[in-house]
């Protein structure tokens, strides 16, 4: 390979390159942070993610960043000290880094596909609404499907206190799936069966 003897239009084109990719990256790390919760990271975010339409646009747009970085660092280098093996280092390096966010998108996408749980905070926020209501003592198993972006089910087994009717036990699951969906309104099925907990479970709970 030939070392390139002019090399600013090389820096001019992947300096727009990365104002371009900059530009966009920074509106889908706005949507990120702006649906993550208060108390989770960027990346629990994006693994946690049901809208494969945001995270896949941020690593995208964060993969371009970093491969334009690698691009001007291989042009720069090669040029600097006249060798020319920095270019196709920096190349392989793009590949690389294309095949591991390629791989991620994979993986998320596809257990969606499967239909995965829903995330960590979504699933404590209804352990929250339960054991906050007076007529709940314990909760058993508690099961969630992510059925789409923006659509998810919840099947749970509650253990109510004693003394408890069977009129009031109606009222009582009714008025836990209305909480469950006035905090998320994305949880469009909800199925609450009252049950009877055994020792350990109710150590779990």
């Amino acid at each position: 390979p030939e070392i390139p003897s002019r090399v600013g239009w090389n820096y001019a084109v992947l300096t727009l390159a990365a104002i371009f990719e900059f530009y966009s990256w920074r509106i889908s790390y706005r949507e990120i942070r702006a649906r993550k919760d208060p108390d989770e990271s960027t990346w629990d975010e994006i693994i946690g993610s049901k809208d494969p339409t945001v995270f896949t646009v941020f690593l995208e747009d964060s993969a371009g960043l970093i491969g334009t970085f690698l691009a001007f660092l291989g042009v720069f280098l090669g040029h600097h000290f006249q060798k020319p093996y920095f270019d196709p280092i920096a190349s392989l390096l793009i590949a690389v880094l294309l095949m591991a966010v390629a791989l991620l998108l994979g993986r998320e996408t596809g257990a969606l596909l499967a239909g995965e749980r829903t995330n960590r905070s979504r699933i404590k926020q209804i352990r929250e609404i339960i054991t906050a209501d007076p007529a709940v003592e314990a909760i058993g198993d508690l099961l969630t499907m992510q059925l789409g972006p923006h659509q998810a089910l919840v099947t749970m087994s509650v253990k109510l206190r004693s003394g408890t009717d069977v009129e009031q036990v109606e009222s009582v699951i009714a008025r836990l799936k209305q909480r469950i969906r006035e905090r998320d309104e994305t949880i469009s099925q909800i199925f609450i069966e009252p049950a009877s907990l055994d020792a350990g479970q109710r150590k779990a709970a």
